[in-house]
């Protein structure tokens, strides 16, 4: 579920809270091919962090790995990169928390 997977029927996701937008059919396809490409686009070692942090059998263990695979990001020179050009572009701000993801993803290109 972190980078894709199988489908999940909507009252499944309704329970789990995972619900943040409804498609009709005819505008899944272009939301399916814009993330793949933003999920091309990520610098390199995210993909490899959001596996990591998938949940072992053990929770403990997997909320140790997923801490280890999200600070192991901020070593990586595109975090700077993405931090401060998010602090310069008002990533802090009310309105630019409101507009996060696309201002994360403008700089990110």
């Amino acid at each position: 579920m972190i980078l894709g997977a199988d489908l999940v029927d909507a009252a499944t996701a309704e329970r789990y809270g995972w619900i943040n937008r409804a498609l009709p059919a005819a505008e899944l396809d272009d939301f399916v091919e814009r993330l793949a490409r933003n999920i091309a686009a990520l610098p390199d070692g995210v993909i490899a962090a959001a596996k990591k942090a998938i949940p072992a059998t053990d929770l403990r263990q997997g909320f140790v790995r997923e801490h280890n695979a999200w600070a192991g990001l901020f070593e990586r020179p595109a975090a700077e990169k993405l931090i401060r050009g998010g602090l310069r572009a008002g990533a802090q701000t009310k309105d630019g928390e409101r507009a996060l993801e696309d201002l994360m993803r403008g700089l990110a290109v």
